[in-house]
């Protein structure tokens, strides 16, 4: 591992005139110069990541505003927004929120210029019993910040924890497996038998779908795979973030497993290349393919176009398998953060705006928002008192996914890192040459050699 890098330095936010009024596009610069720095702005990312987190989220918004008659101003935006650029340009341009929602791997660049204030100042203005039960998830999520000077930027609403196996259990049944003792697969030889097993004797075409569209292919079952078998060397940067582990032995090793499922043992079909996270989700529900390794939120995907398939046991959730680092992978927030009050705002006037933003994060924390977490967010609540009462929950039991969760998430320590670049380090420079790996272009070796040269040579670690 490379020596400690110096901790990168904590800037005072630099002033902007106010804050915007306008909700919908955040593609314009609006002039706040008559008072417009009165509104409380809300940029809101949960939303857009399926229809039944979008139904949440807006019925949570209106309920608030009601019962504080406030009104939160409010835009809601994508993936896009955040990493293709848009968010940080209108920062920079003087339209910045009250707050914001994200997953915290592509906040970095939010929180390197000085713009997000630390948990720490406002921590003790949250609710206390929230707190209590989210303590743990506080404490991990410090994980993803630790190249800053503040342990924690932003509060974690849900984790993704690991990429769960999710299969059919139909076609287990079928091809003379039990869903209850041969999933999930135990090891990556395991794997290989019961996939086999499930493209010869089941109903569906292939027995594992990989993916290798450039925004899914690193950062689902792959870094799953790498984590759990090398701990922080398993993660795209090392623990001090002065260097990308892609081109260790580790990351070598998981990418070749990872493409010979499809390009050697024929296990997947010739989507595989081009296929996203959500897409191998609609191929399991049409039955074209018996079981994938994804993303906890394909279960928001699932309860919107196939709930009967959840709540009846046919879609099944299981964990990814512990590997020698201890662990069964690597984990994300889901997460809100206040942003620092912009110059030409008054301090009364900011600590105002603030506490009804905190008074939301409550909100986000408390057990009612909680216990809808996992089947509209799509990943586990950070509150642990709710987790008992979700086993009785038919969808989220049938389908073994809190259970999954909870599994999951004990041992694991590694969460994604917040850093300002992360954006071209895990998706724009790694993305297209794995893909070039899935499609036999290069070699899976290749890939990951390349990846971190380029990194190296383009992105300021």
């Amino acid at each position: 591992m490379a020596s400690q890098m110096p901790r990168r330095q904590y800037i005072v936010a630099a002033g902007t005139a106010g804050m915007a009024g306008a909700a919908g596009c955040l593609s314009g610069v609006i002039d706040r110069s008559n008072g417009a720095s009165s509104t409380n702005e809300y940029w809101e990312y949960f939303h857009s990541q399926s229809e039944v987190a979008a139904e949440l989220m807006q019925t949570s918004v209106a309920e608030f505003q009601d019962e504080h008659d406030v009104q939160l101003e409010m835009n809601w935006s994508n993936w896009d927004d955040i990493n293709g650029g848009k968010w940080k340009n209108n920062i920079q341009n003087g339209n910045r929120p009250l707050l914001y929602d994200s997953t915290n791997s592509l906040t970095g660049q939010f929180i390197e210029p000085g713009w997000v204030k630390p948990v720490s100042e406002y921590k003790d203005r949250l609710d206390d019993e929230a707190l209590e039960n989210v303590e743990w998830a506080l404490e991990m999520g410090q994980s993803c910040y630790r190249g800053f000077d503040e342990e924690l930027y932003e509060i974690p609403v849900g984790l993704e924890v690991g990429a769960p196996f999710i299969a059919r259990a139909d076609h287990f049944e079928a091809a003379g497996l039990s869903i209850e003792d041969d999933f999930p697969p135990e090891d990556y030889e395991h794997l290989i038998q019961l996939a086999t097993q499930l493209q010869e004797d089941g109903p569906g075409e292939y027995g594992f779908q990989i993916y290798g569209e450039h925004g899914d292919v690193t950062d689902e079952a792959l870094v799953t795979w790498t984590a759990s078998k090398g701990g922080y060397d398993g993660m795209y940067l090392d623990e001090d973030w002065s260097d990308v582990n892609y081109d260790n032995e580790i990351w070598k090793e998981a990418t070749r497993q990872y493409v010979d499922l499809y390009r050697e043992h024929g296990l997947s079909s010739a989507k595989a290349a081009t296929a996203s996270n959500e897409g191998a989700a609609q191929m399991l529900i049409q039955g074209e393919v018996s079981m994938y390794q994804g993303s906890t939120k394909g279960f928001g995907q699932f309860m919107s176009r196939a709930e009967d398939m959840i709540r009846d046991g046919t879609i099944v959730f299981g964990p990814p398998w512990e590997g020698d680092a201890g662990n069964r992978g690597d984990f994300f927030t889901q997460c809100v953060a206040l942003m620092r009050k912009p110059d030409g705002v008054s301090e009364d006037a900011w600590r105002d705006r603030e506490e009804m933003a905190i008074q939301w994060i409550n909100k986000l924390l408390s057990a009612d928002f909680q216990r809808e977490v996992p089947k509209s967010l799509a990943t586990l609540p950070v509150r642990r008192d709710v987790w008992p009462e979700l086993e009785d929950d038919e969808a989220l039991s049938r389908s073994n996914y809190i259970s999954t969760l909870e599994t999951t998430v004990e041992g694991m320590e590694h969460g994604w890192s917040s850093h300002p670049e992360m954006n071209a380090i895990q998706y724009n420079i790694a993305g297209p040459r794995f893909q070039e790996a899935v499609r036999g272009k290069i070699s899976p070796e290749e890939a990951c050699t390349r990846t971190a040269e380029e990194i190296r040579n383009q992105v300021d670690i």
